[in-house]
């Protein structure tokens, strides 16, 4: 049947499709708008819902764009954010009728991670990351600074190393020996010294020889020199930091909406950055992106990276939100030593809840565990009293002592191995200090100077701490005599 040149079924077509478009139109998602910043932890990327939408991603190179088309949503406004991070630019397009596609141009091939729809008060937000841009990790700023800037002094190289890798760390190794009066004072300057003043401007004398206090002082026991960088047949010192939660888990949430898990991301990687730019320490970070880990797989990664010690960065919360201060733990198998403490471990053990993962465990296994803690837990408690030591010279501890608890994250450790809460993120003044750079530096200083401080007291062999504790003995042999 035609009706005035259009059959009945382009006209059942054509009414299908109008009744498609009004019903988009009537009932479909709108993107109120796109926002793109960037931070330590990398290149974000929000696109604001009022409902739940259908959506699909496509990356594509030469030049790198990450495309995202949202079938059935209509855009609120064509103003786009300005690029940030890993983003140069944004733009918005239409490619087919009721499609709204937005287009980031980037900067380089990173590649995003899976995105996601997150529930916020203001609807529904699709969610996508860049991890790790080059511009924002500290641990990339420091190996190209001293890569780029050598220290004055400081002979340059022979040759270049094959690896970048390996050039950037050798770099940083000459920056850091360069600035021998941090790490002890160089044997030969005392030497000398006193090896000029008096004796080449007094006039002759009629004595022959000069006391004997005199001449001790002129020509002192010979000093052996301190090692000041790793060499042939030593090994790094390796600390794993594992920065708690990620991914699906934030972690405590502070008043102004502040994750625990993008705070603790920020303070591990200057934590890192301050091990690595420690002559003779390496870092390990257990996760250095938005990504969830299970709690029994973070010590299995400090332990196939070899680590000599396990340190867990936290932030706190409270019901109380007065509460503020660091506080250290470490892994008791019998018992909390406080309700505070107790509370604690088991809201963090239930992140493999969150994450979709059992802890529960035979008898065998926690037996076994147990054995295998025994022989760390003096360790860990002595380390970590260093540490707290070292906190409060950034402000107040919440608790004079460290304290214990089972905590999962850390009853995996075969090394000595502590849990950092940094601070009470529940708390909104700390919360605004947790995330300050300069409070994070503090902070990774604070527990650097602790952990400086244990394995100096406690080297282990082959070690360039191992290397300097000999030295100091052959010195102090060499200063008293032959015994």
């Amino acid at each position: 049947m035609r009706i005035r040149g259009i059959n009945l079924s382009q006209l059942t077509l054509a009414v299908a499709l109008i009744a498609a478009l009004c019903w988009n139109l009537a009932y479909g998602a709108e993107l109120r708008g796109v926002d793109v910043r960037s931070g330590a932890t990398g290149t974000r990327a929000e696109l604001k819902l009022d409902a739940r939408a259908e959506y699909s991603v496509i990356s594509l190179a030469n030049p790198d764009r990450l495309v995202v088309d949202l079938p059935g949503t209509r855009l609120r406004t064509t103003a786009m954010p300005a690029g940030a991070g890993t983003i140069k630019s944004v733009r918005s397009g239409q490619p087919v009728a009721g499609t709204t596609r937005i287009v980031f141009d980037l900067s380089s091939s990173v590649k995003a991670m899976p995105p996601r729809l997150e529930d916020s008060p203001d609807g529904p937000r699709l969610v996508i990351e860049w991890p790790g841009d080059g511009a924002a990790d500290p641990i990339a700023r420091i190996a190209a600074s001293t890569a780029s800037t050598p220290a004055a002094g400081t002979a340059p190289a022979a040759a270049p190393a094959a690896d970048p890798a390996l050039a950037s760390n050798d770099a940083t190794s000459r920056l850091i020996s360069s600035m021998g009066p941090q790490q002890g004072p160089a044997p030969s300057a005392p030497v000398a010294a006193t090896a000029q003043a008096p004796v080449t401007q007094l006039p002759p004398a009629p004595i022959p020889t000069p006391p004997p206090a005199v001449q001790r002082e002129i020509a002192p026991a010979p000093q052996v020199p301190m090692p000041a960088a790793v060499g042939p047949g030593m090994r790094p010192l390796v600390v794993a930091i594992d920065p708690g939660h990620g991914g699906r888990d934030p972690g405590a949430i502070g008043p102004a909406g502040t994750h625990e898990k993008n705070v603790v991301l920020a303070i591990s990687r200057e934590l890192a950055r301050q091990i690595n730019a420690t002559p003779g320490m390496r870092a390990h970070l257990v996760r250095d992106n938005d990504s969830y880990i299970e709690l029994p797989q973070r010590a299995a990664r400090a332990r196939r990276a070899k680590a000599d010690m396990f340190v867990s960065i936290h932030a706190d919360a409270a019901h109380n939100r007065a509460a503020y201060g660091s506080s250290v733990y470490t892994l008791s198998t019998r018992g909390a030593s406080s309700q505070q403490a107790r509370w604690l471990a088991d809201r963090e053990n239930s992140a493999d809840l969150v994450g979709g993962v059992s802890l529960s465990q035979d008898t065998l296994s926690n037996v076994l565990l147990e054995m295998a803690q025994s022989g760390h837990m003096r360790a860990s408690q002595d380390a970590a009293t260093h540490v707290l030591s070292g906190l409060r010279n950034v402000g107040k501890t919440h608790k004079a002592n460290v304290e214990y608890a089972n905590f999962s994250v850390l009853r995996n450790a075969d090394m000595p191995a502590m849990l950092v809460e940094t601070g009470f993120i529940s708390n909104a003044e700390e919360e605004q200090r947790l995330l300050d750079p300069a409070h994070q530096r503090r902070l990774a200083s604070a527990v650097l100077n602790g952990i400086n401080t244990y394995f100096t007291a406690q080297p282990p062999p082959g070690t360039l701490y191992a290397a300097r504790a000999a030295a100091g003995a052959d010195a102090g042999v060499a200063a008293g005599g032959s015994p």
